[in-house]
């Protein structure tokens, strides 16, 4: 067994307590940070996981108000490339 000094006790506990927080944060299914996350993947061009986010806001929170600002953005990309499609 290894034993850890106290500093790199409490520096191992500090790290684990802030995977925990990034999980938990990442893994949501607020429609606020979806809706957040698919913008920044536009951003960085990343269309095709931005529409995955957009639709799953679509099916999983429909009532929403960022349901309809999914529905409008992936309607605006129809618009700007038909051909494309979604």
């Amino acid at each position: 067994m290894i034993k850890l000094s106290s500093g790199m006790r409490g520096y191992s506990r500090w790290m684990g307590v802030g995977v925990f927080c990034v999980m938990v944060w990442g893994c949501g299914e607020d429609p606020r940070q979806l809706f957040e996350t698919a913008q920044f993947e536009e951003q960085q061009h990343n269309r095709a996981h931005a529409q995955e986010l957009y639709e799953q806001i679509i099916q999983q929170h429909p009532e929403s108000e960022f349901a309809e600002k999914a529905r409008q953005r992936l309607e605006a990309w129809n618009t700007e490339n038909p051909q494309e499609g979604t």
